[in-house]
This record gives C-alpha cells, sequence and structure tokens, in this order.
C-alpha cells in the first residue's frame, strides 16, 4: 500500500493522475448535484401540485364517505380533514346569487394557505385557518354581485352568517375547478345548519390526507379496493391533465439534463481512464523487468485506483451538495420559499456513477497490464490502440445502465445511445472527408495555416475521435441550450395568443344571444357555444369496467366520473379526425384519442352512457385527436343531437377578457345571476411559474456540465500531447519560430471547432426535433440561432482550451525534447 500510494504522489506531478482525479471528481459531482436537486425540485413540484388538492391525497365522492375510512387514516398517524361543496343559492336583502360554498373542518387546508384580504378584489394575505363557526367568507366577486362588504349578513339556506374577509384563494378550489360558481367558505359545523344537503342533493365530499409517503402509499392501497363508481382516489401526480402535465413535462427537462451529465461524466473518465492506463504500461514493463510479479502489480493498481476512488467520491460528494445548494438557495427567490431537503439516498447514485465509470474503463485495460510482456509494451502507441475498443464497449454498457437506473426507463438512454451512434457515423464520414480534402491544399506547407490543416489529416485517427469528443460536447451543451430556451419558449408560444382566460358555464339558452351581443359589444373574443348534459359511461362493448380493468383496479378517467356530454353541427378547429367519420347527422359516438387509447376503446367498440336514469348504446363512429391546451371547450364524447336534445341543457363557452376589459366584463356579468364564471388566469400563471422554475434550473445546470465537458476536452487534447511536444520540437529545430507553431495550433483547433460546432448544430437540431414530437409532444420547430452558435462555440471553446492545454508545446525546449527521443 505504501508503495501504491508513493506511486501515486510522484505521478501527480506528471498530470495524468491529476486529470483521472479531476474527472472522478466531476463525475461524481455533476450527477451527484442534478439527483440532489431534481430530488429537491420535484418534491418542490410536488408540494406546489399538493396545494391543488390541499392535500397529499384526497378520497373525493359523491355520498358521504364512511368514518372507518378517516379512523383508519387518523389510526396510521397521517394529518386529516373534510371538505364538503355543492352549488347553492345565497341571499341577502338586496338579491341573491347561485354560489359554490365549500364547507372546511379546521385543520382544512393540509397543505397550502388560505388568501384572504380586507379589500373588493385585493390581492390578499395568508391565513392560518379558515372561517369560525357563524363567519363565511365571500369571493371578490360574489360579494360585488350581492352587494354585500364586510360586516354584512348573508343567508345560506336556513343558517345566517357574517362576511368576515374576502376570499382571494382557496387552495383546494382548481380539484372542482369546473363545478364552481363565485365562492363562499363557512365552517365545517356549520353545515347542518343550513340543511341544504337533502335527499337527492348534489354534494362532492373529499377526505384530505397528508403525511409521509409510505403512509399514505398504504392508505391508498387500504382504500382502493373499497372505491365504488362514485369514489376516487386523487393525489398531485394522479390529478388532472392540467397541472400534472405540466409537472411531468418539467420532470422530463430535467431528467434529459441529468441524462446527459451521465454522458458527459462517462467521456471524461473514458479519455481520463484510458491516458492513465497507457501511461502505466511502460512502468509496469519496468517493474516486471525488476522481478515484479502480477499479482505485486494488481496490488498496486488496485490500491492507487481505490484511493483515486475514495478522493473522487468524497470530493465529489462535497462539491455536488454545494453546488445543488447553492442553485436551490439562487432559486429561493423566484419560488418565493425553500426547497424542500434533499433526500440522502440520492447520493449513492453519484458514487455509484464514479465506481462504475472507475471499472468499466479501467478494469479491462488493467488486466492487461498483468499479462502484458515487457516487450510488447515497449512497441508503438499505435499497436495498442486497436485493442482498447474492449475498454470502451465496457465503458459504454456502464454509462448505459446508469442512464437506465438514472431516469427510470429506456426511452432516453435509447434514444442518447442512438443519437451517439447516428452522430458517430456523421462525425467519422464528414471529418474523413474534410480532412482528406484538406490535404490538398497543405503540399510543402510552409504557412502557419497548411502546417495547421496538415496536422488534421496527419493525426487522422486521433483527430477524428476529437472531432467527435467535440462534436458530442457542443451538441450536449446546444441541446441543453435548446431546451432551456426554444423548446419551453416553443411549449409557452403554443398557448395561443390570446388565449381564453375565463370559462363561463351553466349558461341558458335563453342567455345565449344576450351574452353574445354584450361580447361582441364588449371586443370580447368568444370561442364556440356548446350545449352540456351530464352522463356516465357505465360499459364498453356491454363489459363494465370491473369486468374489463379488475375490480378495484384504477379505472379510465372516462369510466371513473360523470362527463360533460355535448353534440355540435361543426368540430372545433381544435379537433382533428384521426379515424373514421365525424357525421352529426348520424347516430354514434365521436370520443377523443387519449380518452380511448386509455379505456382501449377502437372504432366500431359500443359505448354505452347513463344520461338522466336511461341507458344509451351507440358505436364509436370517429376518434379525434384534442388540442388541450387550446383554452377552448372540449369534450371526451361528442353526441348525437337526437339523444341530447330531450334532456335540459345549459351551455358552455370561454373568452378571453383583456386586463382593460375585465371591470367592464365582471359589471356586465352580474347581469347574469345564474351563469357560473371561471378565471382560469391564474392556472395559467401557476403553469408558467413552473417553466420558469425548469428554465432557470437548466440554466445553472448547464455552467456545471460545461465545466465537466472542459475537463473532457482537456483530457482529450493531453491524448495527443506527446505527439504535439515531438512535433513542435522538430519544427523548431527547422527553424520554425514559436508565433508560426501557434498559429498552426491555431488553424487546427479552430478547424477543429467550426467542424465539430457545425456538425453539432445539425445533430442538436435533429435531437430537438425528436424530443419535440416525440416526447414533449409540441409542434416542430426550426432553431436558427443554434447553427451560428454552433460553430462560434466551438471555435472560441476548442481554440481556447486546446492553445492553454497544448502551451507546453511552445515552452519545451527543442533539445531536451530530442534528447529524450
Amino acid at each position: 500500500m505504501k508503495l501504491a500510494l508513493k506511486l501515486l504522489f510522484r505521478e501527480l506531478r506528471n498530470g495524468d493522475v491529476m486529470t483521472l482525479a479531476l474527472a472522478m471528481v466531476l463525475s461524481v459531482a455533476t450527477v451527484t448535484g442534478i439527483s440532489l436537486f431534481i430530488d429537491r425540485l420535484q418534491a418542490s413540484f410536488e408540494l406546489q401540485s399538493a396545494t391543488l388538492l390541499a392535500a397529499d391525497g384526497v378520497v373525493r365522492s359523491s355520498k358521504k364517505l364512511p368514518n372507518e375510512w378517516q379512523l383508519k387514516a387518523d389510526e396510521s398517524g397521517l394529518n386529516t380533514a373534510n371538505r364538503a361543496w355543492f352549488s347553492t343559492m345565497v341571499f341577502t336583502e338586496a338579491g341573491l346569487q347561485l354560489s359554490q360554498v365549500s364547507a372546511v373542518t379546521k385543520a382544512y387546508p393540509l397543505r397550502g394557505e388560505y388568501l384572504i384580504d380586507t379589500q373588493l378584489f385585493g390581492t390578499g394575505f395568508v391565513s392560518d385557518r379558515g372561517p369560525a363557526a357563524g363567519e363565511v367568507w365571500v369571493s371578490s366577486r360574489l360579494a360585488s354581485l350581492l352587494e354585500v362588504e364586510i360586516g354584512d349578513d348573508i343567508q345560506i339556506g336556513e343558517a345566517d352568517f357574517r362576511v368576515t374577509s374576502y376570499l382571494v384563494r382557496d387552495p383546494g378550489s382548481s380539484a372542482s375547478a369546473f363545478a364552481i360558481a363565485p365562492r363562499a367558505v363557512i365552517n365545517w359545523q356549520d353545515l347542518d345548519k343550513t340543511q341544504v344537503i337533502q335527499p337527492g342533493s348534489r354534494v362532492r365530499y373529499a377526505l384530505l390526507m397528508a403525511g409521509d409517503a409510505d403512509l399514505l402509499q398504504e392508505m391508498q392501497e387500504w382504500v382502493t379496493p373499497k372505491l365504488n363508481e362514485n369514489q376516487q382516489w386523487r393525489s398531485p401526480r394522479a390529478g388532472g391533465r392540467g397541472i400534472g402535465a405540466t409537472i411531468n413535462r418539467a420532470e422530463s427537462f430535467l431528467l434529459l439534463a441529468g441524462t446527459l451529465a451521465v454522458v458527459m461524466a462517462g467521456v471524461a473518465m473514458a479519455l481520463a481512464s484510458n491516458r492513465y492506463v497507457k501511461r502505466h504500461l511502460a512502468q509496469v514493463a519496468v517493474m516486471k523487468t525488476l522481478g515484479a510479479t502480477p499479482k505485486k502489480i494488481a496490488s498496486i493498481l488496485t490500491w492507487q485506483l481505490v484511493s483515486i476512488f475514495i478522493f473522487g467520491s468524497l470530493v465529489g460528494l462535497l462539491l455536488g451538495w454545494s453546488v445543488q445548494a447553492f442553485i436551490a438557495y439562487s432559486l429561493e427567490a423566484l419560488l418565493s420559499t425553500a426547497l424542500p431537503e434533499p433526500g440522502l439516498g440520492k447520493i449513492w447514485l453519484g458514487v455509484l456513477t464514479g465506481f462504475t465509470s472507475l471499472v468499466a474503463f479501467c478494469l479491462p485495460l488493467m488486466t492487461r497490464l498483468l499479462t502484458v510482456s515487457p516487450l510488447s509494451v515497449l512497441q508503438p502507441m499505435g499497436r495498442l490502440e486497436g485493442k482498447t475498443l474492449l475498454l470502451y464497449v465496457f465503458g459504454f454498457i456502464g454509462m448505459f445502465a446508469l442512464m437506465v437506473i438514472y431516469t427510470k426507463g429506456f426511452l432516453l438512454p435509447i434514444l442518447m445511445v442512438l443519437s451517439i451512434l447516428i452522430v458517430s457515423v456523421l462525425v467519422a464520414g464528414i471529418g474523413f472527408v474534410l480532412f482528406k480534402l484538406g490535404r490538398q491544399f497543405t503540399s510543402g506547407a510552409t504557412s502557419g495555416w497548411q502546417i495547421g490543416l496538415a496536422a488534421l489529416h496527419r493525426r487522422l485517427q486521433s483527430n477524428l475521435f476529437q472531432l467527435l469528443v467535440f462534436t458530442l460536447i457542443i451538441m450536449l451543451v446546444l441541446i441543453l441550450t435548446g431546451v432551456r430556451s426554444n423548446l419551453i419558449s416553443d411549449w409557452q408560444s403554443q398557448l395561443p395568443e390570446g388565449a381564453a382566460n375565463h370559462y363561463l358555464f351553466n349558461i341558458q339558452q335563453e342567455d345565449v344571444a344576450r351574452l353574445q351581443g354584450m361580447m361582441s359589444t364588449l371586443e370580447i373574443e368568444e370561442s364556440d357555444w356548446y350545449p352540456m348534459v351530464l352522463g356516465r359511461v357505465t360499459q364498453i362493448n356491454q363489459k363494465g369496467a370491473d369486468e374489463l380493468f379488475g375490480k378495484g383496479k384504477e379505472k379510465p378517467e372516462m369510466m371513473s366520473r360523470e362527463l360533460n356530454l355535448t353534440w355540435t353541427d361543426t368540430l372545433g378547429v381544435d379537433n382533428e379526425i384521426l379515424e373514421g367519420v365525424f357525421n352529426p347527422l348520424e347516430n354514434g359516438f365521436s370520443i377523443e384519442s387519449k380518452a380511448a387509447e386509455e379505456a382501449n376503446v377502437e372504432l366500431g367498440d359500443e359505448i354505452t352512457l347513463l344520461i338522466g336514469g336511461r341507458e344509451y348504446t351507440q358505436k364509436v363512429t370517429s376518434i379525434r385527436r384534442v388540442d388541450w391546451s387550446s383554452m377552448r371547450p372540449n369534450f371526451y364524447l361528442i353526441l348525437p343531437k337526437t339523444i341530447l336534445s330531450d334532456f335540459p341543457t345549459n351551455y358552455i363557452t370561454s373568452v378571453h377578457v383583456a386586463n382593460e376589459h375585465k371591470q367592464a366584463f365582471y359589471q356586465g356579468m352580474s347581469d347574469y345571476p345564474t351563469v357560473s364564471l371561471l378565471n382560469v388566469g391564474d392556472l395559467i400563471g401557476q403553469i408558467q411559474l413552473i417553466i420558469a422554475q425548469v428554465s432557470q434550473a437548466i440554466q445553472l445546470l448547464l455552467g456545471f456540465i460545461v465545466a465537466s465537458g472542459a475537463l473532457v476536452l482537456v483530457a482529450s487534447i493531453r491524448a495527443s500531447l506527446d505527439e504535439r511536444l515531438e512535433e513542435g520540437a522538430l519544427l523548431r529545430t527547422l527553424g520554425a519560430s514559436k508565433s508560426l507553431i501557434q498559429q498552426a495550433m491555431l488553424v487546427e483547433f479552430g478547424f477543429l471547432g467550426v467542424f465539430a460546432g457545425f456538425i453539432a448544430a445539425l445533430a442538436a437540431e435533429a435531437c430537438l426535433f425528436g424530443l419535440q414530437v416525440y416526447l414533449f409532444e409540441l409542434s416542430a420547430s426550426f432553431h436558427p440561432m443554434l447553427w451560428l452558435l454552433g460553430p462560434v462555440l466551438g471555435f472560441v471553446i476548442v481554440t481556447s482550451i486546446g492553445l492553454f492545454a497544448g502551451r507546453s508545446v511552445l515552452k519545451v525546449a527543442p533539445m531536451r525534447m530530442l534528447q529524450a527521443l
């Protein structure tokens, strides 16, 4: 051990062991920092999305829930609360207004906070409790419609309440977004006093739970088999398409950054490990000639690698922890709250990355060192290059396994491997042609640019490898840049300009024309108007949900709740027929494509609906793709008018209300007290906040990954440093000046950088296309800035680092180098 450490410290002066140690540190630090930060940010997203439900888990039902369920949750150690909400008329001396009333227990909300105010339409301040018994909090719109102020009394059912605050935000209101009129909140103790809930009343109940994730999982597993068709389990991850889809997209962005970091760490370790092992070939030869046995050599090399592993892991963990803490601290102002602390279990991913890299890239060659003869070691290095293929095979198998663990799936790793293989072939082909063409201009090279171009062809194999390395690094930087700026802005731009920010529903047919006239007067853009009737899917092909999907199993959303059904003569612009034909004059249902996929429904299948106590069975005649981001009303099922015309209907539409028209719009809506109005501007703002968080996070992560890339560039240049030193010494012996050699190096690295940047831009554009269309489900777009940024970035990075890493070529005296040959 002492001999191993003595030799290790001696080699620190040569720089190769230091390069390997730094590669180890950066690989561990990068993966540790990113994985810990992703863990914190995902926990933050979970916590933020939990505020939309006011809990970590919720059981919702159209009937009162069994008391034993709450007792079970309480006994499990979970915090619990109850909420019930219903629509009813609220009365004052000035008039009446349909309102959505929520009754909540003292512990509500378990996640998130109330915002209330003492001023109409105020921004609100945090309240740590709900209304006391006998009190009511009303939204500013409801107060305006009822012409009441703080201190006035209103009547809900048979009970009177005192208005004590204006409700700005109820953290759980989005869980029932399309069931709300102007809102009011009362205490749970006052629910029975109102006598509003009678047999047949439409009421929704919720048991809210929060606490340890394992306890919550156990509760979910216990209660799920007991759920009937009118009950459902909700959690932040399973709670809807809007925020839930945004959180999943955000997670994909960050996992992409993590996957690229793993690839970067693998490249750095591959180069550093290869250089490290090559330098030990001569050392092993000398030791064998002095009588060292393979066992002794194995012991020395093992202790050296273990020392590097321990040093790299400890320093890398410390650096990774510090970086993620700094990023989290930097984001606190943006998030308005501190991120949750990361789980310590994530640090093992960084250690595992370092260990896998060290073993995968060093072990195969280290085994060769034990059996190679001194004579073969003293052969030219070119004879050894072809035998290093096994090294990279083992290394990239290890990297692929780590990527699978890191992304918890095969899609991203497979995409990355395929991208690297395609880029490798592309780089090899283009590089070979360009370097061959460059040779045509270097005959009788006397100038710096000719010598530089000649060097590209002379070191063809190593330059092709360096071109591949540079291309991959620049490609990763461009992809991250594209994800951070272009993909995020592409997603935001696909929220149409002037997208609806208010939904109007519960509109009676006689009010439609009057409301359209008001919109026209105020120059407010409106979408289509759709009639709505509630119904439930009970069977598919004469089979119920339990038979199709298993009793107690999670059901498709289409069969787990009542649906809003509609009819229309023409499909909206955000509906596209994928299969079949939409004919409103013929019998048959039109189903949304994702709902059909989730419920395994195909064209021609039969769907049975229960509407108002009557059953209707018809075949699926068309399948539609729906753009849910259009902010227009859309439906899972569109029915023939002949079915729904017999039922009482109300209408729904969406409108975009500009800030300058809001006051007039709200005043105009006061003439329609039965119409429910939903402002989704806050929901859009919350989605955009999450996007902003992801954008900022990727921007900071980008700098850390570029630091790893810089080490890759230095390691790749050091791989050909001996040959460069010999070449520089010969040129200077023949009379070449330092400026001529420096100019030749500038041309060589400059061309390498420009070529790599151009190919990287091409590959990054292709990768971004795949990510846009297939992973993030966005429309494809062209990114012209990448084509400028790639070559410029390549030239600047490769020449600056190349000249820095190769500065010893200009410093070492020619005589000293020639004596060493």
